[in-house]
């Protein structure tokens, strides 16, 4: 039976789709499914962070009607940002970079969002461009009618990631490791804490990409992983929230996700492809009679203007 009708597209947030893949995984190995997050309003399981922070925020009073959104964002969260708070009625202020794929800021300014770019290190996602959205959002915040989301530090992003968790053990019942990439960190660690209290061991496994690898050497580096690898160790990440880091090769995630697309029919960008190289790699480790879990984290729609599926990559 299909669903009832639902008074807001923000009530369309989650519950998304569980997959099993059939072709990626090699014999002898244990089984890989995935959540496809792209299946939330804005194509993106940032929605679900965007909405817990907002509602939040008007719950403890911090965020109030007349008020201003910012956030400095990838454009992933920006989107999510600009959806919900066109309904429900804050003006909304992201800043962005051209570092990010075009279809984001589109996306953003879509939804009424008042977006600010500022300039990246020759289009590659650095440390540097961190820094350079933080003193702006400080400019952003003299202003005492702004309330700034801060995404990296928001503790409601957890719950609302962890909804993730919460329908992975409905849909897969056992998980036995869980691997996500890293960028604000909180959705490794609200589906970590959410399989937890379901009873689940599984081992957690936070990724970040082969050309910044700060939470493995200390040093971050510029690359190409929208979403992940900020260049510094995410607030979300304290110890005891995931077992392990690994190293993913950023060329060989980006392989990945045209093969997802070609071989499993999940069209979704590099943060997937890093996250699909480690869960079959965990799937390899572990062998039959187990479940890997991870997440398809947005579509790749998101990404056609860019050279991720450009013909004649292989």
């Amino acid at each position: 039976m299909l669903p009832a009708p639902v008074d807001s597209v923000l009530r369309a947030i989650g519950s998304t789709p569980l997959v099993r893949l059939q072709r990626l995984v090699p014999p002898g190995s244990a089984a890989v499914v995935v959540k496809l997050e792209y299946f939330n309003p804005t194509g993106s399981y940032k929605d679900r962070m965007a909405l817990a922070m907002i509602e939040g925020a008007e719950t403890r009073g911090t965020l109030r009607p007349g008020m201003r959104v910012v956030e400095y964002t990838g454009g992933s969260t920006g989107s999510s940002l600009a959806l919900v708070c066109a309904m429900k009625g804050y003006a909304f202020h992201p800043l962005s970079s051209d570092a990010f794929a075009a279809e984001k800021l589109n996306t953003m300014r879509a939804f009424g969002a008042d977006l600010e770019i500022v300039p990246s290190d020759g289009g590659k996602v650095t440390p540097a461009l961190f820094d350079r959205f933080k003193a702006r959002i400080a400019e952003l915040m003299k202003d005492p009618n702004t309330y700034w989301t801060d995404q990296f530090n928001n503790v409601d992003a957890l719950d609302g990631y962890a909804n993730i968790g919460r329908e992975l053990a409905e849909q897969a019942g056992a998980v036995h490791a869980f691997a996500g990439a890293v960028g604000t960190a909180g959705m490794l660690v609200g589906v970590s804490r959410a399989l937890k209290q379901a009873g689940s061991a599984a081992r957690i496994i936070a990724l970040e990409p082969s050309t910044s690898t700060f939470l493995t050497t200390g040093k971050g580096g510029p690359h190409r992983v929208e979403g992940t690898a900020a260049g510094f160790r995410p607030p979300h990440l304290a110890a005891g929230t995931y077992d392990e880091v690994r190293v993913i090769d950023e060329e060989e995630g980006r392989a990945m996700a045209r093969r997802a697309a070609r071989e499993e029919g999940i069209f979704a960008g590099t943060s997937t492809g890093l996250n699909l190289v480690a869960a079959l790699a965990v799937a390899r480790e572990l062998g039959p009679g187990k479940v890997v879990a991870t997440v398809a984290v947005d579509t790749g729609l998101k990404y056609l203007a860019g050279d991720l599926y450009k013909q004649g990559k292989p």
